[in-house]
């Protein structure tokens, strides 16, 4: 399956990247797949550095496909583990000259801007990057598609010291805000989960199509106790309406992105 995965990651929309802290504790972001010549790696605009603060080089983690957007009809999903190498572009020199192409093709909102010389110049808050690359890969597994973004589900928790990763399907109502405390999950793959009380995670998402300007991720964290996870903590809104953002909820948006890359940006040059 290694083989397997630069054709894949090429081609998929979008990826998981999935880690524990030192604490044990499970943790997924989803992004935009892109490969720095062979090597897969994800780039995060710094607006979203405090979702990989725990993650520096050496750091084990998986690169997973599962969104069955992703894939090819009836195939399944696959993640990579391996550790990562964690690259600040703070100028945004590689993320221009080597992956941006890339990303202006699979992640459409990126065109707004970056794409021309005058939206990058404009725009310059946009191109620094958390340059993240699969190194060292270890093994692969396959994993089941989640063709249901509102009730499939990456499972990430630690088992044995090591991150483990499942898709899990959840009962309806079980991800709403008024949702029971105790869910029981069932495994795409089949089988039990047979979850030890260390702590999990459930991570979903979902984004519109074509255009991808909405992007919701979701997510339920708690203890898994055999198959059944004791929700402490809820993110997001699985369903939530994925319709077209007005003029003014975009040029908000744009203003809060541009800060907030602008802040994290001067917090990471700082420390440098």
């Amino acid at each position: 399956m290694m083989n397997e995965q630069l054709p894949l990651w090429r081609r998929a929309l979008t990826a998981e990247l999935c880690w524990l802290d030192e604490a044990g504790q499970p943790h997924v972001v989803a992004s935009t797949p892109l490969v720095a010549g062979s090597v897969p790696c994800v780039a995060l605009p710094y607006a979203r550095a405090p979702e990989v603060a725990g993650i520096g080089t050496g750091t084990p983690v998986a690169f997973a496909v599962t969104d069955s957007r992703s894939l090819r009809r009836g195939g399944p999903g696959h993640a990579w583990y391996g550790t990562v190498t964690r690259t600040e572009d703070t100028e945004g020199d590689f993320f221009a000259v080597e992956l941006l192409r890339q990303e202006l093709t699979k992640y459409p909102p990126s065109r707004t801007f970056a794409d021309s010389p005058l939206l990058c110049r404009e725009n310059w808050w946009w191109l620094p990057r958390i340059v993240l690359r699969l190194a060292r890969r270890a093994h692969a597994v396959e994993l089941p598609a989640r063709t249901s973004p509102h009730r499939h589900a990456l499972l990430a928790r630690e088992r044995s010291g090591e991150l483990a990763l499942d898709v899990v399907d959840l009962p309806d109502g079980a991800q709403g805000t008024g949702g029971p405390a105790a869910l029981p999950l069932r495994s795409l793959a089949g089988g039990a989960l047979r979850g030890d009380g260390a702590q999990a995670l459930a991570f979903g998402y979902d984004y519109s199509m074509p255009d991808m300007e909405r992007w919701e991720p979701w997510s339920l964290r708690g203890p898994l106790l055999g198959d059944r996870l004791e929700v402490t903590d809820r993110a997001g809104a699985p369903g939530a309406e994925l319709g077209p953002l007005t003029l003014l909820q975009r040029i908000r948006r744009q203003r809060t992105l541009s800060r907030a890359c602008r802040r994290e940006l001067a917090a990471a040059q700082n420390r440098s």
